[in-house]
């Protein structure tokens, strides 16, 4: 189990995860509307998209070079090329035990 960690400003929101379920399921089981991951985690949408926290960017596995993970984070308002992934594309490791993402506003509906 890995304690994952996701902020919105000024509040974090955690939750215990099993090592192989992906972040994108994290942010379900809390209910984030910064992430409604409207492909359902299948790396097609990008509506998933979450700044890694910069202690963790080397210590989570990469992002593969030219995937669809960077094609959909290019579209991204907020895309920063060092902390941009697509939690549908990182899966939990015990080891990520403290892992600590920043959500982003871009997928939020405005009225």
């Amino acid at each position: 189990m890995a304690k994952i960690f996701f902020k919105r400003c000024e509040e974090t929101f955690e939750i215990e995860m099993p090592e192989g379920t992906k972040v994108v399921h994290a942010a379900y089981k809390l209910k984030l509307p910064e992430v409604p991951a409207n492909c359902r985690g299948k790396c097609q949408c990008g509506t998933c998209h979450v700044h890694v926290d910069p202690e963790w960017v080397d210590k989570i596995e990469p992002m593969e070079v030219d995937t669809m993970e960077l094609f959909l984070l290019k579209r991204q308002k907020s895309y920063n090329p060092e902390l941009s992934r697509l939690s549908c594309q990182i899966r939990i490791k015990d080891e990520y035990d403290g892992l600590t993402l920043s959500l982003v506003e871009d997928n939020i509906p405005r009225n």
